[in-house]
């Protein structure tokens, strides 16, 4: 009986894999196709894997992320979004994501207004420990929610650490 309403209220629970959570570190070029405002960014997220939101696809996890970027003109952005992994050959990565969040200027590039969308996609390879490795490309654009929307791209290197039952980041 538990089982049926356990499908019934996420019903691709049994096909979910035993996926750990990722940490990730990114470093990169902030608006780098623009050199006035182009400056180096820190990026920190976390990205689930929840059992409910399994795809019925080998290829294909969803999964939720909060994060943090930081430049180093003191602008910042803090997020929550999802990317869609799509995983080839049990290594190749290719994940476009989306996220919204509120964005603080400080000494850096006006937006144009707090509240700023993200898109972008990341190519990687995951190694076999869930240790990811590439590059990810993103937009950032408040939609023209603001009288200014001038939006930035970012490209930025990134490294995700799985998390595992043997917290911080290593198996024991």
């Amino acid at each position: 009986m538990k089982k049926n309403l356990l499908l019934l209220l996420c019903p691709f629970f049994v096909l979910s894999a035993h996926l750990p959570d990722l940490f990730t570190t990114a470093l990169g070029a902030f608006d780098f196709y623009r050199e006035k405002h182009r400056t180096f960014e820190l990026d920190l997220e976390y990205k689930f894997h929840l059992k409910c939101l399994t795809s019925p696809f080998q290829v294909l996890e969803f999964r939720p992320l909060v994060g943090v970027m930081a430049n180093a003109g003191g602008s910042g952005y803090l997020y929550l979004g999802i990317d869609f992994d799509l995983l080839f050959f049990d290594h190749l990565l290719i994940s476009p994501g989306f996220a919204a969040g509120y964005y603080w200027q400080a000494e850096g590039k006006n937006l144009g207004y707090p509240i700023e969308f993200r898109s972008g996609v990341e190519l990687g390879w995951q190694f076999t420990d869930f240790r990811r490795l590439g590059v990810h490309f993103y937009h950032l654009s408040n939609a023209s929610l603001g009288r200014r929307n001038p939006g930035e791209e970012s490209l930025v290197l990134f490294y995700d650490i799985p998390i595992t039952k043997g917290f911080p980041f290593f198996n024991k």
